[in-house]
């Protein structure tokens, strides 16, 4: 749609409204300095380390539960174990 001049002129003042005033002192905001590098807060997320090592014991055990699942005479403790290593792989993303 094609906007003309005509559609972007300025309606006027309804009745009822009127302008505010502009303050009587105006108030001048000074910057302010940076006290230097800070260190992020302390969260309850697990380091970067713990986090790798979670991923490779879920990596094992779901490599592990597929190899179970391929015998198929253990696959009832293959599938349980591989299911457990995926969830444990899924639950380091952020």
């Amino acid at each position: 749609m094609v906007q003309t001049t005509k559609e972007l002129r300025p309606i006027a003042v309804p009745s009822g409204i009127e302008p505010m005033a502009a303050p009587s002192r105006i108030r001048v905001e000074h910057p302010v300095h940076d006290g230097g590098p800070r260190s992020e807060p302390a969260s309850d997320q697990p380091g970067l380390l713990w986090r790798l090592i979670l991923v490779a014991i879920g990596f094992g055990m779901a490599l592990t539960g597929w190899m179970l699942i391929l015998t198929v005479f253990l696959s009832f403790l293959g599938l349980p174990l591989f299911m457990f290593g995926l969830a444990l792989m899924q639950s380091q993303e952020r």
